[in-house]
């Protein structure tokens, strides 16, 4: 006891301070240009505002069924605590990962000792995409935590105390549980079934951490938590997958599960027999690539260490599960053929982060047990030199993350949050917080990316067709009651709709441009017109595109300038629903 009272801190006190150190050095105040950021933020602000999960970015409202609610309520409840900005909402997933890395070490700590719990989250908070996540208003990190408390609360031992023991060996319960016993009390059987819930509503993926807490409860002979458990869990999953099948999502997993490619419907869909070359296809992408750039970022020098962990980590758990399966055992295995037969454009390094830590701790314990059979006064050596050259490959992506965050608070001082995503994303939003102010309540924009629109507006939105078909354009446009169309800078999907445009000019009016200075690129958000049927200009005729009538050019008003301490547009008020 005496001993434990000095080397906890000891051991924890540079971890916590190495952690909190890189934490700081790769913060930055910009959202993520992906819809999924402004996509929480607007089902956060739709539960807030008493109009439940919906998605009040569409102009038909109609309930959210692809996220599950836990993150989104997670936001809501900061945002009621007073945090109404981008960087205000990322004290959320900060503190998901602060409980990652403490469930992390609570888990690696009870199963092989005291260094090996340190280490395991030191090697996760210094993880790329660790890093990454935990600064963005995404799920990652929360899902991370609530799969490594379940984890940890049915954990067992594999070694001892303080983690010197190499050999696989039979799992032995902690010193004050009674060994003839299956070695789970009641409380952390409950609490995993709640933690188990939680990553399960954070994360459609989490479906394979319940279905291996269950296993483990039926293997461990403990019958009755296990169908009090499944009851329990069965009730409120039954009711969001039935929500789901009664509403219409064009964007619901299941249907994109099957599409080639989700973001091109017109490559079509897999058979079963799809799922094979698929799953091969993905294994070599997350063994090779993305799980290796999860622990150390980008580069392929930098890479390799990575690519040796994740090689180390299927021998270490080969090992791990021969010796005694346990519920890291069970979840491994149905976590990776989850993400193996998901469409190969979802594959990469966010959903490699649950695999993060159990990769470290596998990786050291097949590390230690092969040197270990060979020459056993090795093993401790083999894995200071194996942690050194993982820590010190992570603190070179560090510093390289904390040098893209230096420029981008820099770019954010001088342009506000979104000026790290570039002029397109810049005059994106400036033209959404102009429309916010100036076009009636009810306006429907036909934009690249809704949600985006949506956070920075309060304007319901949809996206345009990727397709240089005027009628295409604006068939969607009536479907949606859209009078305005944003012509962007964002991507390359805006080169389609302008040249659909072109093809009709008569169709549409102007509205206001963004940006442009010196003859630069500009913004252009245009009016639709309702005489759709303008003739095509001429061979060799200039297109004009006229200035938009009174009834669309808005109400006029300046918009000030946006910064980082500024709040999010839909959280300056609620709605009414």
């Amino acid at each position: 006891m005496t001993r434990s009272r000095w080397i906890f801190p000891v051991v924890l006190i540079p971890v916590a301070l190495a952690v909190a150190w890189a934490l700081r050095a790769t913060w930055h105040p910009a959202p993520h240009p992906g819809g999924d950021n402004a996509g929480y933020v607007a089902l956060a602000h739709a539960l807030g505002s008493g109009q439940g999960y919906t998605e009040l970015w569409d102009p038909a409202r109609p309930p959210h069924t692809k996220y599950p609610p836990v993150f989104a309520a997670s936001l809501a409840v900061a945002r009621s605590l007073g945090a109404t900005t981008w960087g205000g909402l990322k004290t959320v997933p900060v503190l998901f990962g602060v409980l990652a890395l403490a469930a992390t070490f609570l888990w690696a700590h009870r199963r092989r000792g005291l260094l090996w719990g340190a280490l395991a989250a030191l090697l996760t908070g210094l993880s790329a995409t660790f890093l990454y996540h935990s600064h963005y208003l995404l799920s990652d990190v929360p899902f991370l935590a609530f799969t490594m408390a379940t984890l940890w609360l049915v954990g067992e031992r594999r070694g001892d105390p303080w983690g010197c023991d190499w050999g696989p060996g039979p799992a032995t319960p902690p010193a004050d549980e009674d060994p003839d016993a299956p070695g789970l009390s009641r409380a952390a059987v409950a609490g995993a079934l709640v933690c188990a819930g939680l990553a399960y509503f954070t994360r459609s993926a989490g479906l394979p951490l319940v279905v291996a807490l269950l296993g483990l409860l039926v293997v461990r002979k403990h019958l009755a938590a296990a169908v009090v458990g499944a009851v329990a869990l069965a009730v409120p999953a039954g009711v969001w997958l039935l929500r789901a099948r009664n509403t219409v999502a064009d964007g619901a997993y299941v249907r994109e599960f099957w599409m080639v490619d989700p973001y091109r419907p017109d490559l079509g869909e897999i058979g079963l027999g799809g799922l094979v070359p698929r799953a091969f296809e993905n294994a070599v992408g997350y063994l090779t690539t993305h799980l290796p750039l999860a622990l150390t970022g980008n580069g392929d020098a930098i890479a390799l260490p990575g690519l040796v962990v994740g090689v180390l980590a299927v021998v270490g758990w080969a090992v791990a599960a021969r010796s005694r399966v346990g519920a890291a055992e069970l979840f491994v295995p149905l976590y990776v053929a989850v993400i193996l037969v998901w469409p190969v454009v979802w594959s990469g390094d966010r959903f490699a982060l649950p695999l993060v830590p159990l990769a470290v701790v596998y990786g050291g314990e097949a590390l230690a047990w092969g040197v270990s059979r060979l020459r056993r006064d090795v093993a401790v050596p083999a894995l200071v030199v194996g942690v050194a050259v993982l820590g010190l490959t992570q603190m070179a992506g560090v510093a390289r993350a904390a040098d893209e965050s230096a420029a981008c608070r820099g770019a954010a001082r001088a342009g506000g949050p979104w000026a790290c995503s570039g002029v397109g994303m810049v005059q994106f939003t400036e033209a959404a917080r102009w429309a916010g102010a100036n076009l009636p309540d009810d306006a429907v924009v036909l934009t690249r990316k809704p949600r985006i629109w949506y956070a920075m507006s309060g304007r319901a939105t949809r996206t345009y067709p990727f397709v240089p078909y005027p009628d295409s354009v604006l068939a969607v446009a009536r479907r949606a009651g859209a009078s305005y169309v944003l012509l962007d800078l964002v991507g390359a999907q805006a080169q389609l709709l302008a040249n659909a445009v072109a093809a009709r000019p008569g169709a549409f009016c102007s509205v206001a441009s963004f940006g442009g200075a010196d003859g630069g690129p500009r913004t252009e958000l245009l009016g639709i017109l309702p005489e759709e049927g303008a003739e095509a200009p001429a061979p060799g005729e200039e297109v004009r595109i006229v200035s938009c009538p009174d009834a669309l050019r808005g109400r006029g008003v300046g918009v000030a300038p946006y910064s980082s301490s500024s709040t999010i547009p839909i959280l300056m008020s609620s709605p009414s629903p």
